[in-house]
């Protein structure tokens, strides 16, 4: 079949075409219900192609769910009613309309991209090893490693170059002008090859639509790098998704400065301060447990051989330790149960001579209880209230 016409490779900007439809198959997805795969003369649809995801939109007055490449022909996924997808026969005219929103982010997004990987490569020699534009995240790998230093002088000379307002040209070079070129590929390519050139900055092979003009990427903000053995993935966002992000954190910050009592400028300072509060609050209340947990191993019968107890509110930790205290004192089964009637309980049950699973079986079966442990220790949650449980221990003891 003769490849599409790529409108986008011409018209990044298009919103609207009318295309010819070469063929039509319907078929049946499981999640998406019935889908027709279309094939049309000519496309302003961008296909997953490059390490992008597919633009969307509508074909025909229905919903574009998907658009793939293959050897130059490029199929488009809609869906819709049968009746509605009946009609989609070759030879016959399809209008589609691009959500063009969609579509300038993802250029905002992959121009910048350019640029990062352009400087990279001349600053640092660096190669791009992989790029990924999705609805959520865009993320770039370059073999090699920067420090965080490093990282912010990529971002500020990145952002120099979206203010200098350069244009961005994605041009099919003639052969002989293509074997004098140097520029960045990730892959060989055969047959025709899209050059996109950025001024001073960066010549790359690229199939993607792009802004024509650094200037409307508006930002590049580098999220977050991660290290791998040989290489580095930076985390990135440009133009409308940076601002997006940019705004919400603002949002965090201001929210951060009030609880805080603290200027934006102090927020750090503020919650460091509130963490030391925090710390020493815990502390206070961890020595306030452990008072409780001798006053109440002191008030029990040594004689006594199985100690079951509910509290209300404990931590971890301290209801740890009071099962420990209470093993050292009574040969029997000694277990804390935390909580009460209406949420249920967390419990902690230990013995120095017998096999607590016994105890976690019981309340498993009788209370529908969760958890396990080993013979010398059990801990798990139980629904019901506390006279429940200790008519269920009591019956077994």
């Amino acid at each position: 079949m003769t490849q599409t016409i790529r409108l986008y490779d011409t018209d990044p900007y298009g919103r609207t075409f009318t295309g010819t439809i070469l063929e039509a198959s319907l078929r049946k997805d499981k999640k998406q219900g019935l889908l027709a795969d279309l094939v049309l003369d000519r496309t302003l649809f961008f296909p997953e192609e490059g390490g992008q995801t597919p633009d969307r939109g509508t074909l025909a007055g229905l919903p574009v769910a998907d658009v793939q490449i293959r050897e130059g022909v490029i199929t488009h996924t809609v869906s819709g009613p049968e009746e509605a997808l009946a009609r989609l026969l070759p030879g016959t005219q399809a209008e589609g309309i691009l959500d063009f929103d969609r579509r300038f982010s993802n250029m905002q997004n992959h121009s910048g991209e350019h640029i990062l990987s352009g400087l990279i490569h001349s600053m640092y020699g660096f190669e791009n090893v992989g790029f990924r534009l999705s609805d959520n995240t865009v993320t770039l790998d370059f073999g090699g490693h920067l420090d965080p230093d490093q990282l912010k002088d990529l971002e500020q000379k990145a952002n120099e170059v979206v203010y200098r307002n350069l244009e961005i040209r994605a041009e099919y070079p003639d052969p002989e002008v293509l074997k004098d070129l140097s520029y960045r590929s990730k892959m060989e390519i055969d047959g025709p090859v899209r050059i996109v050139t950025i001024p001073g900055v960066d010549a790359c092979a690229c199939c993607a639509p792009h802004v024509r003009r650094t200037g409307e990427i508006g930002v590049i903000r580098i999220l977050k790098a991660v290290r791998e053995r040989l290489s580095t993935r930076l985390t990135i966002l440009c133009g409308r998704r940076a601002l997006l992000l940019m705004q919400a954190q603002l949002d965090q910050i201001e929210a951060v400065s009030h609880l805080t009592s603290r200027g934006q400028e102090e927020i750090a300072e503020g919650v460091r301060h509130l963490l030391e509060e925090n710390e020493n609050a815990r502390y206070r209340i961890g020595a306030l447990e452990r008072k409780i947990v001798e006053m109440r191993v002191m008030g029990i019968p040594r004689e006594q051989v199985n100690v079951f107890l509910a509290e209300e509110d404990m931590g971890n930790l301290a209801q740890r330790n009071f099962v420990n205290a209470l093993t050292g004192q009574h040969p029997g089964y000694c277990g804390v149960f935390v909580g009460n009637d209406t949420d249920g309980y967390r419990y902690i049950i230990g013995s120095a001579f017998r096999d607590c699973r016994t105890i976690s079986g019981l309340l498993r079966q009788e209370l529908g209880a969760r958890g396990g442990g080993k013979p010398e220790m059990v801990q798990g949650s139980v629904a019901g209230s506390w006279e429940e449980i200790l008519r269920v221990l009591a019956a077994q003891l």
